[in-house]
């Protein structure tokens, strides 16, 4: 599909130096999810390794940081959406329309060369975390699957602890049957 052009300019009908900008800022926020993926794979890893070590405190000091983390990335957000509705009424396009491969078929040269190389490098990251996403799911399950078993040790056979009574009517207590009575 070809766009209308203004006179003696390869560019885009609409295409003037704030849509330029808005382009720059676009490359800026692009490199911000960059960052924001690449740190979230760090954090994923560190998780597991603390998970593993059963490193409590360290635990605990990670996810406050996850938390701020994604506190501060939802101003990237905002500026992310702001730049797209913008860009889209700059293309007379409908906002929801206006996607990275949609924009890059708009662009040319060097802004062209720019917006794809993040948009690859973004398919990579996001390719490998949620690769590390489903490792580090697994890896709690596991985590939870295992204090279940230790739980069952501890408190017997769907942690039932307390008096059961046979068809006649006799009272049976658990007393032995597990590591730990809970009995008074």
């Amino acid at each position: 599909m070809a766009l209308p052009t203004t006179k003696g300019d390869s560019r885009p009908k609409g295409w003037g130096p704030e849509t330029q900008a808005r382009v720059a800022a676009l490359l800026g926020v692009l490199d911000e999810d960059i960052r924001h993926i690449e740190a979230t794979l760090l954090r994923l890893d560190a998780l597991r390794s603390l998970l593993i070590k059963r490193d409590d405190k360290a635990l605990q000091k990670l996810l406050e940081e996850i938390h701020e983390q994604g506190e501060s990335y939802a101003a990237t957000e905002f500026r992310r959406q702001t730049l797209r509705r913008e860009l889209a009424a700059d293309l007379e396009l409908p906002e929801d329309e206006l996607t990275l491969s949609g924009l890059l078929s708009r662009l040319q040269g060097q802004d062209r060369a720019s917006v794809g190389e993040r948009q690859a490098k973004l398919k990579f990251l996001i390719a490998r975390l949620k690769r590390e996403h489903t490792l580090t799911s697994l890896l709690i399950a596991d985590c939870a699957k295992f204090n279940r078993s230790l739980l069952r040790v501890f408190l017997g056979p769907a942690g039932k602890t307390g008096t059961t009574y046979s068809p006649t009517g006799a009272a049976r207590h658990p007393t032995g049957v597990t590591l730990l009575n809970m009995q008074l």
